[in-house]
């Protein structure tokens, strides 16, 4: 079976040329024609040619000004012209048209090269166009997953942080009372001991004392590193007072602090992220600094919050990090990651001998979290 012609509509006022144009065309294309501008927009919507041959002067309009809605139509145009004008044949292409062709050079070779690869140019950017959809498509697709993935990493931050306060409050409420409990009694114990049972029993009974107290101890101190008392409802000056005295106390850090007043965030899950993330930091600053002082800077700058953590210390070159595979590494990694959730950044300034600077940069106020906590 042979394969179907392919269909021409050839939109030209003038007799001569179309007949110059029917005589040319190869056997294997049928041809339809249309002698007005106006005719030939609606021969191509009726007739739904593979091509168009399209005169540039035509009666009642100039083939100029239709080329555009040919185009949009999908249909590959060739401009058919008296004269080579460069001016209108470059104002032709630009608007899109595949090819042009002079009338008096037509042959049956030229005209059926320039409609060949007038389709398989047409063929070439409809396929390109499709991919190009279909990988906006896909884009549009991943960026939601992406967005979902976020909104779910936001939600566990969030959870997590409230369990977090939940443990701590179980703690201090249960926990650290129970043992207070056990204490009481064991003193009741003591005193209640005849006298020539309490020299032999007296020093296990203060070793259970002093027991008690390091688990109270510990509870106390643990309770507080979950969820600082001092964040609920107070401003990030009185947060980073209380750290500062904090990592004095238990680890003979000087935190120097440099804030703006009222530098603050609205949300307490927030401000609690911000916390944990600035006294991962000043963990680091211990544990490889190799100094006793640390700067701790916040200040607001137009929406956003800015916290800086410097020391002056032994530095280190910020290139290895992401290849790097110790547990400090990730905790900057994890400090990043926290903060693209919230619309944040993390910047890292460091030179080997020359200390380090790092940089938190988050939105006073965050979608995430209005949406998470409503």
């Amino acid at each position: 079976m042979p394969p179907p012609k392919i269909k021409v509509l050839l939109i030209e006022d003038d007799e001569v040329d179309r007949e110059a144009v029917l005589r040319t065309l190869p056997a294997k294309y049928t041809l339809n024609m249309a002698t007005t501008g106006y005719g030939g927009l609606k021969a191509s919507q009726t007739l739904s040619p593979d091509v168009i041959l399209l005169d540039y002067r035509l009666p009642d309009i100039d083939g100029i000004n239709i080329l555009s809605q040919l185009l949009d139509q999908g249909l590959p145009v060739i401009l058919l012209t008296v004269e080579e004008t460069p001016e209108l044949i470059i104002k032709a292409m630009k608007l899109g048209a595949y090819d042009y062709m002079i009338k008096r050079h037509l042959s049956s070779t030229a005209l059926d090269h320039s409609i060949t690869n007038a389709l398989e140019k047409c063929m070439l950017k409809k396929s390109v166009e499709e991919k190009q959809r279909t990988l906006i498509e896909q884009a549009a697709i991943l960026e939601k997953r992406n967005q979902q993935i976020r909104d779910l990493a936001s939600a566990l931050t969030l959870t997590q942080q409230q369990e977090r306060r939940q443990i701590a409050q179980t703690l201090h409420d249960n926990l650290q009372q129970i043992l207070h409990g056990i204490h009481v009694r064991t003193l009741l114990l003591n005193s209640d001991l005849p006298s020539e049972h309490q020299t032999t029993i007296e020093p296990h009974i203060e070793e259970m004392e002093n027991l008690i107290d390091q688990a109270i101890e510990v509870i106390r101190t643990l309770s507080v590193d979950l969820s600082p008392p001092l964040l609920k409802g107070e401003g990030l000056d009185v947060a980073f007072e209380w750290l500062a005295s904090q990592m004095k106390r238990r680890h003979d850090l000087t935190v120097i602090l440099e804030g703006e007043e009222n530098c603050n965030v609205e949300n307490d899950d927030l401000r609690v992220l911000i916390f944990q993330m600035v006294r991962e930091l000043l963990f680091n600053v211990v544990k490889h600094a190799e100094i006793e002082t640390a700067y701790l800077q916040y200040f607001t700058e137009g929406e956003f919050v800015k916290i800086k953590v410097i020391d002056n210390g032994s530095g280190f070159d910020p290139s290895i990090l992401p290849h790097a595979r110790n547990t400090d590494s990730f905790g900057l990694y994890s400090i990043q990651e926290r903060l693209n959730l919230f619309g944040g950044n993390l910047e890292i300034v460091s030179h080997p001998g020359n200390g380090t600077t790092v940089t938190i940069t988050i939105p006073q106020q965050t979608s995430q979290f209005r949406q998470l906590t409503v």
